[in-house]
């Protein structure tokens, strides 16, 4: 299976850029994200959105339960 390119597209910011969020177009969770910043600065984008990606819904932000148990014991502290 091959691995996965990153697949950006133009992204023209509207007038009001304050109108919308980031997290509705982009996916900053994504393991491909800094490969889609790569591809946008060399093509000399303004802005970018993962939007058209097939990879757009597939890494989410880590939630407390993928830390809860993974914290080294620290003998020091009760």
């Amino acid at each position: 299976m091959s691995c996965p390119l990153p697949r950006p597209t133009e992204f023209r910011l509207p007038l009001r850029a304050e109108s919308f969020s980031i997290d509705e177009h982009r996916n900053v969770h994504c393991r491909f994200y800094g490969g889609c910043i790569d591809v946008a600065v060399k093509k000399d984008w303004d802005s970018f959105t993962c939007a058209k990606c097939p990879l757009f819904h597939e890494d989410r932000a880590p939630g407390a339960s993928a830390y809860a148990f993974n914290q080294p014991a620290d003998p020091g502290r009760p």
